[in-house]
This record gives C-alpha cells, structure tokens and sequence, in this order.
C-alpha cells in the first residue's frame, strides 16, 4: 500500500508541472509588460504618421520659417540650487535687431526621459530678451522646441543643448 500511495503522489506532482510552468510564464509576461509600459526613458513622438504623410507641409513650414530671418540664441543652460533652470532667449532678426512683441513657446524635455514634456510661455524682460523656468532640470542633453509667432511670422527651430549643474555649460 505505501508502494501505491507514493506512485499516486508522484503521478498528481507531474501533473501539476504544465500548470506551474504556465503560471510562472504568464507571471514572467506579466512582469516584462509592467516594465516595458513604465519605462521613462522611452517615449514616442506624438503624431508621427500624420507628421510622415504630410512631410511637404512640414518642409515648407521650415522654408518660411528660415525666410523670416530671426535668430535665436539661448544662454547656457545651469542649473540653481534647487534644479529649476532659467530659460533666457535672445531672439534677432536679419538685421540683428531685437524681435519685440511675439509670442514665444518652448516645448522641453530631456533626452534621457523624453516623456516629461514641459511646455513653457516666455515673457518678454526686454527688447528682443525672452525668460522662463524649466522646473526641477535633469543634467544632461534637453531637446527645445521654440516656436514664435508675430503678427503672421512664424518661426520655428528645435536647440539641443546640455544642462549642466550651477555653472557655465
């Protein structure tokens, strides 16, 4: 009789195994899912096929903007003490004059974790001199995409530059 009982216990432990292996596989899945889906280093650019099928519109978009002659120049990007950066634009235009009264968007977001987008409005300080905050700045490299509007201007121009701690970059 123990001879049977322990044949019986052997035969109910195998046939368990396919149901153990398919609990740890769908644990293992699930695992990698989680992982995947919370990952802040990945991110993806919003309106990409729309963006793709409309590559002319966005080519001639670049064209007027670059016919508006501005230029824009940021200042080195640092970080304070309590990591926030300061934005400082100095937008020219062909005569290297000082753009007054546009409206000045910044789209920001490090390169590292590209799925936290700041969206910043800059305020004019002085003629042509354009100030906002980025809020607690990773170090590393930052992708800016500026856009400004005066009247029926539009210019548009992605800076990539790197943000270093309290100093000079």
């Amino acid at each position: 009789m123990n001879e049977r009982a322990t044949a019986t216990a052997t035969r109910s432990f195998w046939a368990w195994v396919p149901a153990l292996l398919l609990a740890s596989m769908l644990a293992g899945l699930g695992t990698l899912t989680y992982i995947a889906c919370d990952d802040p280093h990945f991110a993806l650019e919003p309106n990409y096929y729309d963006k793709a099928v409309h590559w002319d519109r966005s080519r001639a978009a670049a064209r007027a903007s670059a016919e508006t002659g501005f230029r824009a120049v940021f200042n080195p990007l640092s970080t304070a003490a309590e990591g926030n950066v300061e934005l400082k634009l100095q937008l020219s235009d062909k005569q290297d004059q000082p753009v007054s009264g546009a409206a000045v968007e910044i789209e920001a977001f490090p390169n590292a974790f590209a799925t936290r987008i700041q969206r910043l409005t800059l305020r004019e300080t002085a003629p042509g001199v354009y100030v906002g905050e980025l809020s607690r700045a990773t170090l590393g490299l930052w992708e800016l995409r500026l856009d400004v509007t005066r009247g029926a201007q539009r210019f548009r121009q992605v800076v990539r530059s790197d943000v270093v701690k309290g100093g000079a970059a």
